[in-house]
């Protein structure tokens, strides 16, 4: 939202010089825009202290362990979480969206901490995967009570974090894929609902880290699950480009995430045996000039991050497969970085002219 307003404020400000708008029809078009609401640093201190709070009872009752009894360190627990969930409700009541979105978060939080700490205090003995699962859904429950992303986000953290806690990664039988195969595209098709972005940067990451988990399925040859988790995030990738002109406060960090997944993994399909060699890098080296292409064309900085990075990355591997030696890629790696030092004078120059 902000973004295109201020693409729309360069354009207007064209288009009164042109002729094309009246001056006064200025102040009209962007006040029918809008305007999207900026965290103050005020509020941003707030809402940084409500998460230092959270972390500082789950601190203190930790470190008071010996101390305190048992009924009271789970009565200290129960309490902030109470708290936090009936602040949500007060501030949702008044509609303070932000304090509504921290205080379900530090209560996302404070759940996911209490069913470790309960566990510990009546010796109850548990699998912490099965833990962290249920504190990703307990969180998950609370953003749909609440129709908030800050605790979504955290419910995909602690999803995430569940599913990497599993024993015998890449070894023995194949596996059933983790929860956050299917909680990251639900994130993402979240974020768009309800235009959050925090949470679209979430969704993109975990959907990255989602591939690690869908590989359990062939874990000795995963490079063909790696190629394929490429290309449906390359697909995904188009699809929130051409979802950018409604929603892109939501669907460029999406976008963006998914290009550089689709790089990434890529990338990684050619560490198997099925793909390793120079087709597969040459192939690589191809997709990261085009991804550079499109996001240079589209002006999107994460894009063109993942275009420059991946043709490093694809370099480095061509020179590999070739044989080249290290002392012979860095001359080559040097060589090309003084090349793109002189492109970018002569272009900046160009442009000053």
């Amino acid at each position: 939202m902000a973004s295109y307003r201020r693409r729309l404020e360069r354009d207007l400000d064209g288009w009164i010089g042109r002729g094309l708008v009246p001056a006064a029809s200025r102040e009209a078009i962007l006040a029918d825009l809008g305007e999207a609401r900026r965290l103050d640093a005020a509020t941003t201190l707030a809402v940084l202290g409500a998460l230092l709070a959270a972390a500082a009872a789950v601190a203190f009752v930790a470190a008071n362990w010996s101390a305190i009894p048992r009924i009271v360190r789970f009565g200290l627990i129960l309490l902030v979480f109470l708290a936090s969930a009936g602040g949500a409700a007060w501030a949702s009541a008044r509609e303070r969206t932000v304090t509504t979105h921290a205080l379900l978060a530090v209560a996302a939080i404070v759940f996911g901490a209490a069913i470790g700490l309960t566990g510990q205090i009546f010796d109850l003995t548990g699998d912490a995967q099965a833990a962290l699962r249920g504190a990703g859904l307990a969180a998950a429950l609370l953003a749909l009570a609440g129709r908030s992303p800050w605790p979504a986000a955290v419910a995909l953290l602690f999803i995430g974090l569940g599913d990497m806690s599993g024993s015998g990664w890449f070894e023995g039988a194949p596996r059933w894929p983790g929860w956050l195969v299917w909680a990251a595209p639900l994130g993402a098709a979240t974020a768009l609902a309800w235009r959050s972005a925090p949470l679209a940067h979430a969704a993109g990451i975990a959907s990255i880290a989602a591939v690690l988990s869908l590989a359990q399925i062939a874990p000795r040859h995963p490079e063909a699950l790696f190629l394929a988790a490429a290309a449906v995030l390359a697909v995904l990738a188009l699809v929130a480009r051409g979802l950018r002109d409604g929603r892109e406060g939501v669907a460029s960090p999406l976008y963006g995430w998914w290009t550089w997944g689709a790089l990434i993994w890529f990338g990684a399909a050619g560490l198997g045996e099925a793909f390793r060699g120079v087709p597969h890098a040459v192939a690589w080296l191809a997709l990261a000039a085009a991804v550079l292409v499109l996001g240079r064309h589209d002006r999107h900085a994460a894009v063109t991050g993942a275009g420059v990075v991946g043709l490093f990355a694809a370099g480095a591997s061509l020179l590999f497969n070739l044989g080249v030696g290290l002392m012979t890629s860095a001359a080559v790696f040097a060589a090309c970085a003084v090349a793109a030092l002189i492109v970018a004078l002569l272009l900046k120059r160009g442009r000053a002219a």
